[in-house]
């Protein structure tokens, strides 16, 4: 249902009140998680993101041209899942068995592929098996897998991808599926038909107001337009809006 549909198929999703809508009152969402995030948080998970986002320096992403991600970079990502309270499911080895999937040579192929892209790739299409294959190692169960517990890693495969290509991929916690009614078990369906819901709700947006500007203006700086969409979705599920 979430992948890319005719305004007709839409139309009749808006009718039996299937569609919904992230963006709307967009300023009240994001202002309510900022809020949420300096009362309860301390402004954690906003500092990390931005932390992230500054670490980039002159690129769109953490991954360089060849499909390499550098050790400051790993370390900012470690930092970043802890402070985006991933922090039960990391131990010491974390760091190690993340660059030890990342530096594999198939692995690397999709994320040197990853850097070409953005949210509005028209061809977005072309590396939904990649993103799949992606998704699915760093989920892994097992003694190699990211989680210290053995357990799947779903949520912190999200994080981490949206960490790596901040202005490609989506981050899906449980407030963010709940809130676009796809909760239950974090699978590649899922999150591929939540980063489609983030395209269209954007392309909505650019086609109604013509530019992004008054969009990122409501959020802290630096941000990305997937970042607002996970705010805006993660107060809808969080706050039963």
């Amino acid at each position: 249902m979430d992948e890319e549909i005719t305004e007709e198929e839409l139309k009749r999703l808006e009718d039996v009140g299937k569609v919904v809508r992230v963006f709307e009152n967009a300023a009240e969402k994001i202002s309510k998680y900022n809020s949420y995030d300096a009362l309860c948080k301390d402004e954690r998970y906003n500092s990390a993101y931005h932390k992230i986002l500054n670490a980039r320096k002159d690129r769109s992403c953490l991954v360089d041209k060849d499909g390499n991600v550098d050790e400051d970079s790993l370390a900012i990502v470690e930092e970043g899942l802890i402070a985006f309270d991933m922090d039960r499911q990391i131990n010491n080895h974390f760091r190690d068995r993340l660059r030890k999937k990342l530096n594999d040579v198939d692995t690397k192929v999709l994320l040197k592929r990853f850097t070409k892209f953005t949210i509005f790739s028209s061809n977005i299409e072309d590396i939904k098996s990649d993103t799949k294959d992606f998704f699915e190692t760093l989920r892994a169960t097992g003694h190699d897998g990211l989680s210290s517990r053995g357990d799947q890693f779903g949520v912190g495969a999200t994080k981490i991808m949206n960490f790596l290509f901040p202005k490609l991929f989506v981050i899906a916690d449980q407030w963010v599926r709940k809130g676009l009614r796809k909760t239950g078990f974090m699978d590649f369906q899922k999150y591929w038909s939540i980063l489609m819901i983030c395209r269209r709700e954007l392309k909505e947006w650019q086609q109604t107001h013509g530019n992004f500007e008054d969009l990122t203006a409501l959020d802290q700086q630096p941000t990305t337009l997937t970042r607002i969409f996970d705010k805006c979705a993660f107060v809808m599920g969080k706050f039963r809006l």
